[in-house]
């Protein structure tokens, strides 16, 4: 376990990051006793970061890898949904960006208790994993079954209303991040190798399983008769609590979380994956290496993280009478936390692995960076001019669904796993908690981590239009000599 690259290159996602938060502190918008919070917090980000991120590799990612595997030489359906559908409720119920969104939301909201709408989130994704598992197993085309689950949201957004949009699309986007996403992409690869559809049917699971977590939001607020995003009219900063209890509640709320996961992956290895047992210490090492980093993550995101957010953009929003600079820096955050996301590393490897080198990671990065950016921009904006929220997600979602006709069906998987994977700790602390400040009411402020959740739907499937039309030129020149 290589720890010092793994925190070398943690370090320099996060530290662009923290330059600019320095040069906004001593230029225009000081944040007079948190800097030193923002700075432990970092250094707890990166550490729990790198721990979590070695320990998911030797652990969670060999156990997903041979689950996919496993499953896919049973070919038994039934086997394949049951564990499809707990791994899924399993990761969810324990993936950080998901407690990060949860306790935000309790935040600004008293009324909406962050344990239950963890536990419907899972159920959502639980379910949805199931949905697309059974979408590749019978070889049903993927944008047909995309369109019909987003048509249908249309309909449950407007009878919802902004608020729950908002909210539901932020926890879609938090769902899939760097704990979910390795079993998730393994469990695809393994499950479509059982499938007619090859390759092309290798992404696309982590797209249909983030859509479960918008429909129970969603169906939650129809139930409950539009419930409200927050019955508070103002967003207040709170003070600080202390470093150590805030680490004692977070490792109690974290074996909470992780514990119904690693009873099921002790389960299976019994039952199913039969680890040898020298390589099945190694696993649970690094589960425990992921434990810790989880932990020190999570800390270092509320400690230092969360309410710096928020005051960096209540004091934009004092100091900056028009959207542009805010606007500006958005678009400079968003391209900033795609490449500290390390969820976006592992899809882009391996979609040039699928592909065989002929989609370069460096060109879907590039693509998801843009994408990311322009959609962090449209937030500030929606800010500034109280735009409504549903228009981006007719706007967003419309276009990314006429394109999934257009583009060739690996670049429409590709792109709705990516929309998944975009958004993931720093999203759903630091960008959420500054677009909140800058708002100042939740119902303005809830609704970035879905839009760059949604942005990537649309700039892969470009990427995969320009591409298709490439390939088109060159076979017609081959043709011609």
């Amino acid at each position: 376990m290589d720890l010092i690259r793994k925190a070398k290159e943690n370090l320099f996602s996060i530290l662009p990051i923290i330059v600019i938060v320095l040069i906004l502190h001593f230029t225009i918008t000081p944040v007079p006793g948190m800097i030193g919070p923002f700075l432990i917090g970092s250094v707890l980000l990166v550490v729990g970061l790198t721990l979590f991120l070695t320990g998911a590799e030797v652990g969670f990612s060999a156990v997903g890898a041979k689950m996919g595997s496993a499953l896919a030489n049973r070919r038994n359906l039934p086997l394949i949904l049951a564990v499809g559908f707990l791994i899924g409720f399993g990761v969810t119920y324990a993936e950080p960006d998901v407690n990060v969104l949860c306790n935000q939301i309790h935040t600004l909201n008293s009324s909406m208790d962050p344990n239950t709408l963890k536990l419907l989130i899972a159920l959502g994704l639980g379910v949805f994993i199931d949905l697309g598992l059974l979408r590749t197993l019978k070889n049903y085309k993927l944008n047909v079954v995309l369109n019909v689950f987003y048509i249908i949201i249309f309909g449950l957004v407007l009878l919802a209303g902004q608020s729950m949009a908002s909210i539901s699309f932020d926890a879609s986007g938090s769902t899939t991040g760097p704990l979910a996403v390795p079993f998730i992409l393994a469990l695809g690869l393994g499950v479509s190798k059982a499938s007619a559809g090859g390759s092309d049917d290798s992404f696309g699971l982590t797209g249909v399983a983030s859509i479960g977590p918008i429909y129970a939001v969603l169906l939650l607020a129809i139930l409950s008769r539009g419930a409200a995003a927050s019955e508070a009219e103002e967003i207040v900063v709170e003070v600080y609590s202390g470093l150590g209890g805030m680490l004692l509640h977070t490792m109690k709320n974290t074996v909470m979380g992780l514990l119904p996961l690693l009873l099921l992956i002790f389960v299976l290895q019994f039952t199913l994956m039969h680890f040898p047992p020298v390589k099945f210490r190694i696993i649970c090492a690094g589960m425990f290496y992921s434990f810790v980093g989880i932990v020190l993550l999570l800390t270092g995101i509320e400690y230092g993280f969360s309410r710096l957010g928020l005051f960096l953009g209540a004091a934009l929003s004092e100091k900056c009478s028009t959207f542009l600079l805010p606007t500006l820096l958005a678009l400079v955050l968003g391209a900033i936390v795609v490449l500290a996301e390390p969820a976006v590393w592992v899809l882009t490897n391996q979609v040039e692995e699928v592909t065989a080198g002929r989609i370069k990671s460096l060109v879907v990065m590039l693509a998801l960076c843009v994408g990311v950016s322009v959609c962090v921009a449209l937030s500030v904006v929606r800010v500034y001019f109280n735009i409504n929220y549903t228009v981006f997600i007719f706007v967003l979602v419309g276009l990314s669904l006429i394109l999934s006709w257009l583009a060739p069906p690996l670049f429409v998987g590709i792109a709705f796993d990516s929309g998944g994977v975009a958004s993931g700790p720093m999203s759903t602390s630091f960008i959420l908690s500054m677009i909140m400040g800058l708002s100042g009411s939740p119902d303005l402020g809830f609704g970035v981590v879905g839009m760059i959740a949604m942005s990537p739907l649309v700039a892969i499937q470009i990427l995969g239009v320009l591409f298709k039309h490439k390939e088109k030129k060159v076979l017609g020149q081959k043709e011609v000599q």
